[in-house]
């Protein structure tokens, strides 16, 4: 009876060492699944503190930084950096990806909206997709 003894014992040992280097798989996967978001989370404040930084530079043209474009805009150098920074993001980050940047008149503030998708793989066996934000506001009055 003890010949068999130390199979069986090797044997227990070795499932307890696969569910284990099971679970270590999983952390592994959800870490870089939370990784990936939050660099796209760096990426899109990055790219919101550009334009802000664009049109603090260029605060009589503020109205040409808006996306999608309204008003009067003379400035064709300040639209095509806006063209430009939004395929920058649509680029950077997750598709579908939506910019948008609106001047209130009143207050002289300016906000600037980054929407991504990206996928929850916590919310069980099937990836379900999460809209993610990022807004950012600041004063542009002259």
């Amino acid at each position: 009876m003890t010949r068999g003894l130390g199979l069986l014992d090797a044997m227990i040992a070795l499932a307890i060492l696969s569910f284990g280097l099971l679970a270590l798989t999983g952390l592994q996967s959800r870490t870089i699944a939370r990784g990936t978001e939050a660099q796209s989370r760096l990426l899109a404040s990055q790219f919101n503190d550009e334009l802000l930084s664009r049109v603090l530079v260029d605060v009589a043209n503020a109205r040409c930084y808006t996306l999608p474009q309204v008003g009067n805009c003379t400035s064709a150098s300040a639209l095509a950096s806006t063209a430009d920074w939004a395929t920058s993001v649509a680029a950077a980050l997750p598709p579908p990806v939506s910019t948008s940047s609106t001047l209130d008149a009143a207050s002289g503030q300016l906000s600037v909206l980054i929407t991504w998708t990206t996928k929850d793989r916590d919310a069980g066996s099937m990836a379900s997709d999460i809209m993610r934000q990022q807004l950012a506001v600041t004063d542009v009055r002259p």
